[in-house]
């Protein structure tokens, strides 16, 4: 039985999560339907003046944008925000 640590939902906030944010590793959000983050990151960003994330749905030729994306946020400390991962497995 797995208990309770995984099955319940996880209801840590935005401000929560970017708390304990580290550089160099990535945080994956995992979402049912419905759900999308997309605006509450944004919210954030603004909040602590920083400049927007890069956002990117995966899909029909988008990994190599999603690539560029991701080396310019290394070098400039931004943010990318990936979208529809399950169409860029390979970039994953």
């Amino acid at each position: 039985e797995m208990g309770p640590t995984y099955a319940e939902p996880v209801t840590d906030t935005i401000e929560m999560i970017y708390e304990e944010m580290v550089a160099e590793i990535p945080v994956i959000f995992l979402l049912s339907i419905g759900a999308d983050p997309t605006e509450s990151i944004e919210t954030l960003a603004r909040k602590k003046k920083l400049p927007p994330p890069a956002v990117i749905s995966l899909g029909e030729g988008q990994e190599p944008v999603a690539i560029l994306a991701m080396n310019n946020a290394a070098v400039n400390g931004t943010w990318v925000l990936l979208q529809n991962c399950e169409l860029g497995l390979g970039l994953m």
